[in-house]
């Protein structure tokens, strides 16, 4: 069936080489932030774990400026799913309906309970036009990071980074429709750095060797490694940590089973069933899926610790919230924060080097 859309596979080559060209050649104009802007993107249709990597450099530049008065940085998204349009500026009123799920984690963890006003979350799916809009509102803004824009050649970073799942590289991938990545393979070559996420903590020299030799036949980008470091599991309802005790030899039994909306949730749950056990009741909905109360009231009548993403969590929990306290008392789910770690700490000081010195 693959095979049988290779021509629409060529068809999208063609079209998409043909923009790139025309951006390439400077046909299409191509427009540069006065300040300093990194883009996070893929080649791949979603799930390569973009968020964590946005987090991480959020948290690199807010701790390299601590001490910096008026260092502003700002997140700019397009706000995938949102009912919104146009430009957006997060505040304390905002729902992850009217900015997407994704900006409304930033917000909730890098603004909500920040008094250092140090961070701004904004939408828009204009990126050029949000850019713009930033710089009019904050001119003190110093950075800019750029969510998922790798195929947005309007806005021109000063640093792109390409992301590549290790458990679906995009070497080894295909156009769309035949199969998930979004442009030819050669686009790689715009990224300034090429981070492989979600790899094992224990990946083997001589792999890493190979999966660099096999990203460097489309870019001679540097290659690093990152995976996720997971921590406890956090209700949802209030903020308790999760604490079971496995190890001992009583006979209370658990049920566990995962409730996610992300495009790749094996990795989540390979880590759930390693560090907590067999997941008997799975409920996997499509990427940034918009939950209605109908489709969590299988929770009141639960018996089982359910785990979800910090992505599903900032939509699930109004829902939650809008139960009877009754019924929120019979209902256990947890979210699980996650943070990008370098398999190589050298590796980590040099791509922190090389943001370093734009």
């Amino acid at each position: 069936m693959k095979y049988l859309l290779f021509p629409f596979a060529v068809l999208y080559d063609l079209i998409t080489q043909i923009r790139n060209y025309f951006y390439d050649k400077k046909w299409f104009e191509s427009i540069q932030p006065s300040v300093f802007t990194i883009s996070v993107g893929n080649l791949t249709v979603g799930g390569t774990g973009k968020t964590p990597h946005i987090e991480y450099l959020i948290r690199y530049f807010l701790e390299k400026n601590k001490n910096a008065e008026n260092y502003k940085l700002t997140t700019l998204s397009r706000g995938y799913g949102r009912k919104t349009k146009g430009f957006v500026l997060a505040n304390k009123q905002t729902t992850a309906s009217e900015i997407g799920d994704e900006p409304m984690q930033f917000y909730q963890k890098f603004v909500a309970n920040n008094k250092l006003e140090k961070v701004n979350i904004t939408v828009c799916e204009k990126r050029v036009l949000g850019a713009q809009k930033i710089l009019e509102l904050f001119p003190q803004t110093k950075t800019i990071l750029l969510d998922d824009a790798f195929q947005h050649r309007a806005i021109k970073p000063h640093f792109s980074i390409l992301l590549s799942d290790y458990n679906r590289p995009f070497y080894e991938d295909f156009l769309l429709p035949m199969g998930r990545i979004r442009e030819n393979r050669k686009g790689a070559r715009r990224a300034n750095v090429v981070l492989v996420s979600k790899c094992p903590l224990d990946l083997a020299e001589e792999k890493r060797k190979s999966i660099r030799n096999k990203i460097n036949n489309y870019t001679k980008s540097l290659v690093f490694f990152t995976s996720f470091d997971y921590d406890k599991p956090i209700d949802l309802l209030n903020n308790e940590v999760l604490e079971l005790d496995l190890k001992s030899n009583t006979d209370k039994k658990y049920s566990f089973g995962i409730l996610t909306g992300i495009a790749n949730y094996q990795p989540f749950q390979k880590y759930i069933e390693k560090t907590f056990g067999k997941t008997e009741k799975n409920k996997h909905f499509p990427d940034h899926y918009n939950y209605i109360e109908k489709d969590i009231e299988f929770l009141k009548k639960s018996h089982t610790i359910w785990f979800t993403t910090e992505k599903d969590a900032v939509k699930l929990r109004p829902l939650l919230e809008s139960f009877s306290q009754e019924e929120q008392n019979k209902i256990s789910i947890f979210y699980i924060p996650i943070k990008v770690v370098f398999l190589d700490q050298n590796e980590e000081k040099q791509f922190q080097k090389l943001i370093q010195q734009y």
